[in-house]
């Protein structure tokens, strides 16, 4: 009775498909990452980070020609895109870094810092100063009070 209903032609169909299907899947795995290479090649903007800060607010981490910045988004409201600066690590005094930074270690890096490395980065600032991070703080929570849904 099924041999009425489904054909040897139709199995035969449905195994070569099945068997090319697979094949793509192996070289997809094996190559997948040259794939997305290649497709990203010629781009000069992506997304590194994505994150949800709230139910209606999201944060972003773009980067654009070796720039990182930082974007705000909420429902409803137009993104606010604030340039990103980088944090480069204090070199260490005792030889061995610190396992992980805090606040506090930010704010001491500069000040232990030699002369020589202060006159070498007089005009290139490793880290942004307590004021720039406070009015970071007081602009991004204003802008959550402004922008609040409701």
């Amino acid at each position: 009775m099924y041999s009425q209903i489904i054909g040897t032609q139709q199995i035969v169909v449905t195994a070569v498909f099945l068997a090319v299907m697979i094949v793509v899947l192996i070289i997809l795995r094996r190559k997948g990452g040259a794939i997305r290479a290649s497709l990203k090649a010629g781009k000069r903007i992506s997304v590194v980070e994505d994150t949800a800060v709230s139910p209606t607010e999201r944060l972003r981490l773009i980067s654009i020609d070796h720039s990182e910045f930082v974007m705000l988004s909420a429902k409803g409201q137009p993104p606010v895109l604030m340039p990103l600066t980088s944090v480069k690590p204090a070199p260490a005094s005792a030889g061995t870094p610190p396992a992980s930074m805090g606040l506090s270690d930010i704010d001491e890096a500069p000040e232990t810092a030699g002369a020589a490395s202060k006159g070498k980065a007089a005009g290139d600032r490793l880290y942004p100063s307590p004021a720039e991070r406070a009015a970071f703080i007081e602009k991004f929570q204003s802008w959550r009070r402004d922008h609040a849904a409701g």
